[in-house]
């Protein structure tokens, strides 16, 4: 178990290291914390780049992301155990989180929750972010706002955080499929 581990942290470099391009090179992961759901998250971009390292309420946490074949490979290193998520390596489906409390992943949405308390400008944030549609939902004192396609949820939070009036935005969480009955 211990050689497989070290196999996979050796893989997950060997792609950056095989980038033999002066112009161009490796970008950290960027790790970020993100609020969904009254919980702190990890957000992994959907990129492979150098290993990045973090510093969680709970512990220390490693992220490695790298391409293999179709899909990117996500791997987090959390109080010594290492999780591993696999991804397209395009489009909305590759959005995860790392749940440091959960120990688990979790599939963001391609849509941010801005919260209406106080009065944010929806028009000027849909405008920032490029939406693609708002969805207001006045008696429950929140918005949705579908992002376009090439913006990370992450750095959409990040970009509204930056707006006069500080709103306060989270990522969304995909839920489970629902069988029904």
């Amino acid at each position: 178990m211990f050689r497989l581990g070290m196999l996979m942290v050796l893989a997950a470099a060997m792609p950056i290291e095989a980038q033999d391009s002066k112009d161009r090179p490796p970008v950290p992961l960027e790790l970020r914390i993100v609020q969904a759901e009254g919980r702190d998250l990890v957000a992994l971009p959907s990129s492979a780049g150098v290993p990045d390292v973090l510093q969680p309420a709970s512990g220390q946490l490693a992220a490695y992301s790298f391409e293999a074949g179709s899909r990117r490979i996500h791997m987090v290193e959390f109080e010594g155990e290492t999780f591993r998520a696999a991804t397209p390596l395009e489009g909305s489906r590759s959005w995860i989180a790392f749940d440091p409390g959960r120990r688990a992943f979790a599939s963001l949405l391609p849509s941010i929750r801005i919260e209406l308390e106080p009065r944010p400008q929806l028009d000027a944030i849909a405008s920032e972010l490029g939406a693609t549609g708002v969805t207001v939902f006045d008696s429950l004192g929140f918005a949705i706002i579908d992002l376009p396609e090439d913006l990370h949820p992450a750095e959409a939070v990040a970009r509204v955080g930056d707006l006069p009036g500080e709103p306060r935005a989270a990522v969304r969480l995909r839920g489970p499929r629902i069988e029904w009955r």
